[in-house]
C-alpha cells in the first residue's frame, strides 16, 4: 500500500509540474497576444499601409489560435491533474483502512496470545494447588 500510494504521489506531482508548466506557455502566449494587439493599435493609429494591417491582423488571429490551444492543454492538464489527485486520495485512503485492520488483527492476535498464556498460568497453578 505504501508503494502504491508513493506512485500515486509521483503521479500528481509529474502531472502538477506538467500543468503548472502549460499555464506558464499560456500566459507568455497571452502576453503576446496582447502586445502584438497593443501595437497594431499603435501603429494603426499612426497609419499604416493596407497589406501591412492584414498581416498584423492574421498573425494576430494565429497567436490568439494558440492561445485558445494552449488553454485547451491547460483544461485539459487540470482535469487530468485533479484525477491523480483523487487517485491518490484514494490510494491514501486505502493504506489507512488497510493499516487500521492490520493494526486490529495485531491486537486481536496479542489478546488471543494473552489469553492463551493466562489459561495456561491459571491451569498450572490449579496443578499446582491440586497436588500434595
Amino acid at each position: 500500500m505504501d508503494e502504491l500510494e508513493r506512485e500515486s504521489a509521483l503521479r500528481v506531482a509529474a502531472t502538477q509540474t506538467r500543468l503548472s508548466e502549460a499555464q506558464r506557455r499560456c500566459g507568455e502566449l497571452q502576453h503576446y497576444l496582447q502586445e502584438y494587439r497593443a501595437m497594431f493599435a499603435e501603429r494603426a493609429k499612426a497609419g499604416m499601409v493596407v497589406s501591412g494591417m492584414r498581416d498584423y491582423q492574421i498573425f494576430i488571429a494565429r497567436l490568439h489560435e494558440a492561445v485558445q490551444a494552449q488553454q485547451s492543454v491547460v483544461d485539459q492538464l487540470a482535469a487530468e491533474c485533479q484525477a491523480e489527485r483523487d487517485r491518490w486520495a484514494r490510494a491514501a485512503a486505502r493504506k489507512t483502512a488497510v493499516g487500521k485492520v492490520i493494526d486490529q488483527a495485531q491486537t486481536d492476535e496479542r489478546k488471543a496470545e494473552d489469553r492463551r498464556q493466562q489459561r495456561e498460568l491459571d491451569e498450572r497453578a490449579q496443578r499446582h494447588r491440586g497436588s500434595p
